[in-house]
C-alpha cells in the first residue's frame, strides 16, 4: 500500500512534467508572438488615437461598459486598460473598473495575451473540457459572451448607484 501510494504520488508530478513541458513548448511562443503583435498593432495605431476612442465609447454606456473593456483588455493589456478609464467622464470611471473586472477573466480564455496569468487557469478548465470531447472554442466564446453581458450590467448598476449617492452627498451639504 505505502509503495502505491508512493508511485502514485510520483506519477502526479510526472503527470504535471508532461503538461509543463507541452506549454512551454507550445503555450508559452504563442503567447509571446500575441503579446509582440498586439504591441506592435498599438504602436502603428498610436496612444492619441487610443484616447480619441475611449473618449468617443465614453458618451454611450453600451460602448463604455460593454464594448471598451474588452476593447482596452485586448489592445491594452493591463495596466493599459485601466488607465484607459482616465479618458471617461467622472460618473463613467468607478463602472468603467467594475465592467473591466467582469471582463478579463473570460477575454483571458481566447486571447491568453491579455492576463497571462490567468491563463493557467483556462487551461485548466480546458483540458477538462477537451476530455469530455467538448469543443473548447465554443466554451470560451460562451464564457467571452456571458463576461461582457456581466460587465456592462455591473458597469451600469455601478454608475446607477454611484450618481444616486453622489446626489445625495450634494444634497447633505
Amino acid at each position: 500500500m505505502i509503495v502505491e501510494i508512493a508511485e502514485g504520488f510520483i506519477h502526479l508530478f510526472q503527470s504535471a512534467g508532461k503538461i509543463f513541458s507541452g506549454m512551454i513548448v507550445s503555450t508559452i511562443p504563442m503567447l509571446i508572438t500575441l503579446i509582440l503583435t498586439v504591441n506592435f498593432i498599438m504602436k502603428l495605431i498610436g496612444q492619441q488615437r487610443m484616447e480619441k476612442v475611449a473618449t468617443l465609447m465614453g458618451k454611450s454606456k453600451i460602448l463604455t461598459y460593454g464594448i471598451l473593456p474588452s476593447f482596452a483588455w485586448f489592445f491594452l493589456s493591463s495596466p493599459g486598460a485601466l488607465t484607459m478609464g482616465k479618458f471617461l467622464p467622472e460618473r463613467c470611471k468607478p463602472a468603467y473598473q467594475d465592467a473591466l473586472g467582469s471582463t478579463v477573466h473570460p477575454l483571458t480564455s481566447l486571447f491568453p495575451h491579455i492576463v497571462p496569468s490567468e491563463l493557467f487557469i483556462w487551461l485548466g478548465v480546458a483540458a477538462g473540457i477537451t476530455r469530455l470531447d467538448l469543443s473548447v472554442a465554443d466554451l470560451a466564446l460562451r464564457y467571452i459572451a456571458a463576461g461582457i453581458l456581466l460587465g456592462f450590467i455591473r458597469g451600469f448598476l455601478t454608475e446607477y448607484i454611484f450618481t444616486r449617492l453622489e446626489k445625495r452627498e450634494l444634497n447633505q451639504v
